[in-house]
């Protein structure tokens, strides 16, 4: 009788059929279909705030695009018990990235803050049958990790509060200025799961990168400026129809890693100031998540969401909690003082409304890293601990397929003016005690990839003919103004202040994403200045980056 209802469950489970491959964040597959959503050509419901993204490639108007998803299945007409079996191999991709002076650049996934030559390669192999999914995508990565001044070379020997500043900011992340002083290999999972799919839900483990909110360039709560970290996922495969409207959704619990490379030489700096760097203890930390949207019916293309993170250090405190509270502490942090307690929790909500009559699409997320002691509190000072990012885009149709593009997008992590009166906590940084690590992942930031207290604002321009595009970006990138203006407290202390030296990026990223017959080429090339380097008044420095990236189809 046992070996009766094992034989009933799985042949069950392999007569299930639904489509769960998913397209890796970032990829330009994903950035056609969004486009194709703005402009009408799709009508795919999907949010785009919840990526990778698995149902824009069943959509009307995506289906030429699958082929850029994985090959044709390779076993057709294979069977397991009674089902059809689906092996497809996954795209191809050759990564080459030069940077001649300075790191430059986010959103890299496994890659890291580099000078010289760096490569990654990544491929794959994507199974299906019935309701399991089993897709196996490695990332091989090589780093030249060249010299360049990091900040205890070019700050170590001036006498300003600046020092005391940055240590307060070190000794509560993990994220290396440069990881080390040679070359560096890694190889990584990459875009991998095993997950089951049971119609539109989906439950498994998973090393995908993630993205939540409606931003391109840069998302607050979870982006691909880390390598992906393992974790369990319980999410919607493709979004969820009901009678108000459509819902997405995903919860996720996985495992956070150091990067493995020791802290600050002390003996390199005239000035440590009142706060030294304090080493950290050798812990993972485990993290929770959730991001659900919802779509509502009677508005076409308007998008509702909230996401929310928490991390704590793998202790003997986290050991000794409820599984509950282990499992999910996004959803239960104690008290509204929960960010001094040996957690750090965030949350935001956004809206994105998809304008396919002006092939325009407006998007705003709002975020706080510190939770409000009560509505009052909220009200009063809603812009406490306040994180934004919003941003516009819009197609103009010349015809034939082709189309102008222009978007905008601002994202501002800097704390308010709030922290006058109030401590504010810095985005990504725990300087309330454990866990000492920060919002990253082996040394690099989980949520935007522009770094805690930083602010950017993008203009892209592109001109897109079938597929293809031309493009210029232009960004100006502030780095941590809450270091800067911090440090510049204390200038009554009769210390060097470093007033007007801000640390600012300007750069011109020409790019083109050109499709020839099965390969793919992505070639960017960004001239860069970096006023005030490392907050040192006229340290200016040139910089030079250039990629380029063949993804072949098969």
């Amino acid at each position: 009788m046992k070996k009766t209802l094992i034989l009933f469950f799985i042949s069950y489970l392999f007569f299930v059929k639904c489509f769960a491959q998913t397209i890796s964040v970032g990829d330009y597959a994903e950035t056609l279909a969004r486009m194709n959503q703005i402009t009408g050509i799709s009508d795919d419901v999907s949010s785009f705030c919840l990526r990778p993204v698995n149902s824009a490639f069943n959509s009307n108007g995506d289906s030429t695009l699958r082929y850029m998803a994985g090959s044709k299945n390779l076993v057709p007409g294979a069977k397991l018990f009674g089902a059809p079996v689906i092996i497809r191999l996954l795209p191809f991709s050759w990564l080459s990235d030069y940077n001649s002076k300075l790191p430059f650049g986010y959103n890299n996934g496994p890659m890291y803050p580099n000078v010289g030559y760096q490569t990654m390669a990544t491929g794959g192999f994507y199974i299906k049958a019935g309701i399991l999914r089993i897709q196996l995508k490695p990332e091989l990565v090589y780093a030249q990790n060249s010299y360049f001044p990091t900040f205890p070379q070019v700050q170590g020997n001036i006498k300003s509060n600046l020092v005391g500043a940055f240590f307060n900011t070190v000794s509560f992340i993990d994220a290396p200025e440069r990881f080390g002083n040679s070359s560096i290999s890694h190889a990584y999972l990459g875009q991998s799961k095993i997950t089951l799919v049971y119609k539109d839900v989906e439950a498994g483990i998973s090393t995908e990168n993630m993205w939540w909110g409606p931003g391109v360039q840069n998302s607050i709560m979870m982006s691909n400026s880390a390598p992906g970290f393992l974790h369990w996922t319980f999410n919607s495969a493709n979004p969820i129809k009901t009678g108000i409207g459509s819902f997405e959704w995903q919860v996720i619990g996985g495992i956070l890693k150091q990067s493995g490379f020791p802290g600050y030489d002390l003996t390199k700096f005239a000035y440590t100031g009142p706060v030294v760097y304090q080493p950290k203890p050798v812990t993972e930390r485990y993290v929770s998540g959730f991001t659900a949207n919802w779509q509502p019916k009677w508005i076409a293309g308007l998008y509702l969401g909230i996401s929310g993170f928490d991390y704590l250090n793998k202790d003997s405190t986290w050991s000794s909690r409820s599984l509950l509270k282990r499992l999910f502490p996004v959803f239960v942090p104690s008290t509204r003082a929960a960010n001094g307690s040996g957690q750090d929790f965030a949350y935001s909500t956004y809206v994105r409304q998809v304008l396919p009559q002006y092939h325009a699409e407006l998007y705003f997320e709002y975020a706080r890293n510190d939770q409000a002691a009560g509505l009052t509190d909220f009200f009063l000072e809603p812009e406490h601990s306040m994180a934004y990012t919003w941003g516009a885009a819009r197609l103009f149709d010349l015809g034939n397929q082709q189309y102008i593009q222009t978007r905008v997008e601002v994202t501002h992590l800097e704390i308010p003016y709030t922290y006058l009166l109030r401590p504010a906590p810095t985005w990504y940084v725990h300087n309330a005690g454990a866990p000492k690590d920060g919002y990253t992942n082996e040394g690099r930031y989980i949520g935007a990839g522009i770094g805690p207290g930083s602010n950017s604002l993008i203009i892209d321009l592109s001109y897109v003919k079938k597929g293809n595009s031309f493009g210029v970006r232009f960004e100006k990138l502030e780095h941590d103004n809450d270091l800067f203006y911090l440090a510049n407290e204390g200038v009554s202390k009769g210390l060097v202040p470093p007033a007007g030296s801000q640390w600012v990026d300007y750069s011109s990223t020409f790019y083109t994403n050109y499709r020839y017959k099965k390969t793919l080429f992505t070639v960017e090339y960004a001239p860069i200045l970096a006023r005030n380097y490392e907050y040192l008044t006229n340290n200016n420095i040139f910089n030079n980056h250039a990629r380029i990236e063949i993804t072949y189809f098969f």
